[in-house]
């Protein structure tokens, strides 16, 4: 399977089980040698208020969510488009910073758009490729827009309309799909 990297993995409807239902997924890494992955829309209670000085000891009022990157305990990252405090390129103009220095500068600046994160999804050699055959996960190209997603409309629901759009487009054999089909 080629590298899922800056893709996104979508858990696809018959993925049933809590962790990751209706899950969207940016890919850091995929290899043979296993893969890693942040869910993108799991905001937590908690904000950035809440934990800035117990992690960067220093206090800082900004109320931006905390979200949860998945159920693999791992430290605080951001999701940004500064390439001055990257330390990895994800897809075109999409940062990972995990350097504590990085993540500090990101969030004292309030870098928007941001996304930050604690925890990843992680998978060994062959496990998400094994869910692949179960039909649990569905894929597309990750932008800009879905990582930082801030419309009303669910994630989940967008991504996945737009897998089935794909795929119906593969199926005539369409090469563009009209942005709004009823005007066409």
């Amino acid at each position: 399977m080629a590298s899922l990297k800056g893709h996104l993995l979508i858990a696809s409807p018959r993925l049933l089980e809590p962790t990751f239902a209706r899950t969207v997924i940016l890919m850091l890494e995929h290899t043979d040698e296993g893969a890693a992955g942040l869910v993108l829309n799991r905001a937590t209670e908690a904000t950035i208020t809440d934990i800035a000085e117990t992690v960067f000891l220093e206090p800082l009022n900004w109320d931006k969510p905390l979200h949860l990157g998945g159920p693999v305990s791992g430290p605080l990252m951001v999701l940004h488009q500064v390439k001055e405090i990257a330390d990895q390129e994800i897809l075109p103009g999409v940062y990972h910073s995990i350097e504590m220095s990085h993540v500090h500068d990101a969030v004292m600046d309030r870098t928007e758009p941001s996304l930050i994160l604690a925890n990843y999804a992680g998978w060994g050699p062959g496990q998400l490729e094994n869910e692949f055959d179960l039909d649990s996960w569905l894929t597309l190209p990750a932008t800009p827009e879905f990582v930082f997603w801030t419309r009303t409309e669910d994630l989940w629901d967008v991504v996945v309309k737009a897998v089935n759009a794909r795929k119906l487009s593969d199926f005539l054999g369409l090469r563009e799909i009209p942005t709004d089909p009823s005007m066409n």
